[in-house]
Parts: structure tokens; C-alpha cells; sequence
């Protein structure tokens, strides 16, 4: 009886190999979900230190600029 049983259990011992996988898997995700929210926090926090207007200027600016090193090439 107890052959039996384990027989029954052993089709269940490659899930629970895939399922740790998967744990693994999701936990490495919410890591680096984490470290991307925290980088996109310091880019919002670094563009909100500026209002449209100085973004817009600085666009320009860049656009100048790239503008006048394609002349020179």
C-alpha cells in the first residue's frame, strides 16, 4: 500500500520542481520591478525638478546643437 501511494506521488515531483522554478523566477521579476521603480522614481524626480518651459529650452537647445555637429561632419 505505502508502494502505492508513493507511486501516486511521484508524478508530483516535477511540479513541485517547476513550481520552485517558477518562485525563483517571480522573485527575481519583483527584484528587478523594484530597481526599474526606483530608477523611473529618480527620473521623475529629476524632470519634475524642471517646469515645461525649461524642458522645451533644453530640447531646443540639443537639437541645436546636434544640428550644428551634423554640419560639421
Amino acid at each position: 500500500e505505502l508502494k502505492e501511494k508513493m507511486d501516486e506521488l511521484l508524478p508530483l515531483i516535477p511540479v513541485l520542481e517547476q513550481y520552485k522554478t517558477d518562485a525563483k523566477l517571480i522573485t527575481q521579476f519583483k527584484e528587478e520591478i523594484r530597481n526599474l521603480s526606483a530608477v523611473l522614481t529618480g527620473i521623475q524626480e529629476e524632470i519634475g525638478a524642471y517646469d515645461y518651459e525649461e524642458l522645451h529650452q533644453r530640447v531646443l537647445n540639443l537639437e541645436t546643437r546636434l544640428r550644428d555637429c551634423m554640419k560639421k561632419l
